[in-house]
């Protein structure tokens, strides 16, 4: 295998041998009121590292890693828990709000001992999750460019994705990638560095992971529905991923990893369930793997089979999360219906034929979304424990490019991405927010009572 200046050259274009680039990818610390590892991994990061494999030379630093022994960081048992946090001051835009301001991720010197550690990159490969936390993503960029001050730094993600202008402006960032779709982002990395790739369907790159607690899985990207609060049909079309390397990433998580908890992220995960996700329920009975199914993006209950649900019980869903906004009609007539009371009840009555607890089963329902009233809230949380779920209330965020987004603007400023928040949102928007508080504290006695039985 051929080495130039002890660097290994191992792809071709044309013929010609061409030297392996050095790619650094970073997962970056979260600034805001409260963050939490509810199965939160930078999957896309890794698909990203999945596209780059053959073609560079690839390290990878998170600055969330929950595997380092840290104070606050513990597991639970299905591998989820807190970050690494530090109080720090808050932005001055956001002084009216009532929380403290945090930095979530390992401590400043622990990270620069990590880039310090790394042989000098080619190119630095940032990555972006809410726009409203972008002084998470300009604080990592800062310490990166203390350790590599002329190494090119690119962005991507869904913040880079939703506000591209607004990234771009970030001190020391060199080039935003401002969508989502694999090949789209396989094409601009062919423009940008002049590499070129054999592979035309692409899965994470779990063995960059370093964190095996539990493991995020996707099957396809983006969705088929158009919530008027979501920007999941702006970031990406909908496409499968190849079922066959997704199989083989499952099985190399499972028997070399030791992994026994799995979480969904997909947001279509039920539609045409039979090509992709009954693929992989089948292939974890076949082998009799002992799994641990988690859906935190929720369901579209409107795709919901018997012989699903059964399936879904046997392979080893634990943790089953719909999504029923509302059961305000004209509520879900203004946002799309994506799924009704009738929709709702008859997935509950196949759930609970198949053998899933009313723990078992959680139930998202939107706080705070613009021209909502708080008394249709509660009653859809009484519905939801009625038909035999636990309610879980979801508080809004304002999401730029959605519907939703335009109507909020209409009455509040959200000129700066930190705006988006749903803390926040939720004390400015002028709803009671002592109301909100009985609500919560409504989903926290249902859940108690949920447990109880």
């Amino acid at each position: 295998m051929p080495w130039v200046n002890g660097r290994e050259s191992v792809f071709s274009i044309g013929g010609y041998f061409m030297l392996k680039p050095r790619i650094l990818l970073v997962y970056p610390y979260i600034e805001d009121f409260a963050a939490y590892d509810h199965f939160a991994k930078p999957l896309g990061l890794w698909m990203v590292a999945g596209m780059l494999k053959d073609v560079a030379d690839v390290s990878y630093i998170n600055a969330l890693d929950r595997s380092l022994p840290l104070p606050g960081i513990r597991h639970k048992p299905d591998g989820t828990g807190h970050f690494f946090q530090q109080v720090i001051e808050t932005p001055p835009q956001l002084l009216d709000i009532p929380r403290r301001w945090k930095r979530y991720g390992m401590p400043e010197e622990m990270f620069l001992a990590r880039l310090r550690a790394c042989e000098k990159p080619d190119w630095v490969f940032v990555s972006s999750g809410m726009t409203y936390w972008y002084r998470g993503l300009q604080y990592t960029i800062a310490l990166i460019r203390q350790v590599f001050p002329d190494v090119r730094i690119v962005v991507g993600g869904i913040y880079a994705s939703l506000l591209p202008q607004h990234a771009k402006a970030i001190p020391g960032v060199d080039v935003v990638v401002p969508f989502q779709q694999p090949a789209k982002v396989a094409d601009f990395l062919t423009r940008l560095m002049g590499i070129s790739f054999s592979q035309t369907s692409f899965v994470p790159d779990y063995h960059i992971a370093g964190e095996y607690a539990y493991a995020p899985l996707l099957l396809a990207l983006g969705c088929v529905f158009r919530c008027y609060y979501c920007a999941s049909p702006f970031l990406s079309s909908f496409q499968e991923l190849d079922m066959e390397g997704v199989l083989k990433a499952f099985d190399f998580l499972y028997q070399e990893k030791g992994v026994r908890h799995f979480a969904f992220y997909d947001d279509a995960l039920l539609v045409d369930a039979r090509r992709r996700l009954w693929r992989l329920m089948e292939h974890v009975l076949k082998h009799s793997y002992e799994c641990f199914f988690h859906t935190p993006n929720g369901l579209h209950i409107r795709f919901l089979d018997q012989e699903t649900s059964d399936m879904m019980k046997k392979s080893g869903f634990v943790d089953v999360r719909l999504s029923l906004e509302s059961i305000d009609e004209d509520f879900q007539k203004d946002h799309g219906q994506k799924a009704a009371r009738d929709d709702f009840l008859r997935a509950m009555e196949m759930l609970t034929r198949s053998g899933f607890e009313p723990h078992q089963i959680r139930v998202y329902t939107l706080v705070n979304v613009p021209g909502q009233s708080l008394a249709s809230v509660e009653k859809t949380m009484e519905f939801i424990f009625c038909s035999g779920a636990t309610p879980m209330l979801a508080y809004y965020s304002p999401i730029p490019g959605t519907p939703d987004f335009e109507r909020a603007v209409c009455h509040l400023d959200l000129s700066d991405p930190l705006f988006h928040n749903n803390t926040v949102y939720l004390y400015r928007s002028g709803i009671d927010v002592d109301h909100v508080q009985y609500l919560h504290s409504l989903e926290v006695d249902y859940r108690h009572r949920v447990a109880r039985h």
